[in-house]
């Protein structure tokens, strides 16, 4: 059993990019019931407030001193990379929010087997609806889309359940020399980060399949990601 760690905030338009794309990698690995997934909160702005205010470009100005020629390219590109996985971005309409409620409404969902589709709700509502994912109300809709009890996600939203959990996350990736998002940490050896390929991805899995079942072999081939044979990957 391999077991992975990823990192990611809702927030992150690269971490939407890279769901669709280990969705894809483990879809064409052939061991994939033989991988742990352990999903891991990342807040990219902690301070961020509940209420959308600034734009993404805006803050892209101000915290780091971008040009708007350099802010477009940026969002051209992407927008570029979601319509390759076939997701619709909107990163130059985006104001960004506080994303700690939506990690702690991912746990409960991971608690009944949902966390995946909780994900994907939550960056598609985010990214592509550009609805506001730290609105309770916004919440709720979203985890009933699920199929999460209401009573449930109102328990968590108006306590601090779950707050410890994703705080704890938060220091496991200071301790593993995570510092960016989205990240994925394999039987804590290999680390990638960033937008990286679905093809990537596959290869570490591959290799880490490799060194830990103490074969030289790879596991059983598929065809990889966009190679022809390849299966389709339905994601939604």
């Amino acid at each position: 059993m391999l077991r992975v760690r990823i990192w990611s905030d809702i927030v992150c338009p690269w971490c939407y990019v890279g769901q669709r794309r280990w969705q894809k990698a483990m879809a064409h690995f052939p061991l994939a019931q033989e991988v742990h997934v352990v999903r891991r909160a990342f807040e990219l702005r902690k301070d961020q407030p509940r209420v959308p205010l600034h734009r993404l470009a805006d803050l892209m100005v101000t915290n780091y001193g971008m040009q708007p020629s350099e802010i477009d390219e940026v969002f051209d590109r992407i927008r570029k990379l979601g319509a390759r996985e076939g997701i619709t971005l909107h990163p130059e309409k985006v104001r960004p929010v506080n994303s700690f409620d939506a990690h702690r409404l991912s746990q409960l969902a991971v608690d009944y087997g949902a966390g995946d589709i909780m994900l994907d709700t939550l960056f598609r509502a985010y990214h592509t609806d550009l609805r506001n994912i730290a609105d309770h109300g916004v919440l709720r809709d979203l985890a009933a889309e699920v199929g999460l009890p209401d009573s449930e996600v109102a328990s968590v939203l108006h306590g601090d359940r779950y707050a410890g959990d994703v705080r704890a996350q938060q220091d496991a990736a200071r301790i593993a020399g995570v510092t960016s998002v989205p990240s994925f940490v394999i039987e804590g050896q290999q680390v990638l980060h960033g937008v990286v390929t679905a093809e990537e991805m596959l290869k570490m899995l591959n290799e880490e399949w490799t060194r830990n079942s103490g074969s030289d072999h790879e596991a059983p081939s598929k065809s990889a990601p966009g190679e022809p044979g390849a299966p389709p990957v339905s994601v939604h």
